[in-house]
Parts: structure tokens; sequence; C-alpha cells
């Protein structure tokens, strides 16, 4: 039973965020500005976790890890899709760990 607790506490945390933006009206009149900020939010939420990792998780060959971070900023600072940036990552990433 208290599993089954956890479980609904959790999936109810994760879908409050989701769901209130369909039921606050007031969300529609923020400025263009925040609008962005929070269209945002998810990305660099994202970059926070992702990007200490790539540096570590290589060990002595970190310098490949930033190498695929900086690969995926570039594909997608020129409007790439967010497969071919994750896939131009994976692709240079390992390039530098066989160099």
């Amino acid at each position: 039973m208290r599993v089954f607790f956890m479980i609904a506490l959790c999936s109810l945390a994760t879908m409050a965020p989701r769901m209130l933006p369909y039921f606050m009206s007031f969300l529609n009149k923020l400025p263009r500005f925040v609008k962005k900020c929070m269209l945002l939010l998810p990305i660099a939420a994202l970059g926070a976790l992702i990007f200490p990792l790539s540096l570590t998780d290589f060990g002595a060959d970190w310098i490949a890890g930033l190498f695929g971070v900086i690969t995926a900023f570039v594909v997608a600072y020129f409007k790439g899709s967010m497969i071919l940036s994750i896939i131009c990552a994976l692709i240079s990433t390992s390039l530098m760990l066989l160099i």
C-alpha cells in the first residue's frame, strides 16, 4: 500500500506542472519574454543535469564529452533537429574517444 501511495504522489507531482497552465487563464497574458523563458526552462534544466556528467563520465578523456556538448550546441544553434544534434554529438564524442 505504501508503494502505491508513493507512486501516486510522484505521478501527481509530475502531472501538476504540466496540467496547471491549461487551467490558469492569466498565463495567456504574460509578456512574450516570460513565455519564451518558460518554454526554454525544460531545456535549461536538462542542460544543467547533463553537462556536468558529460565532463566527468569519461574520466581522463573529459575533452571528448566537452567536444560532444559543443557539437550538439552548434548543430542546435543552426536550427538542426534534436535527433540530428544527438547523432552528431554521439559521432563526435566517439571519434574523439578513438583519437
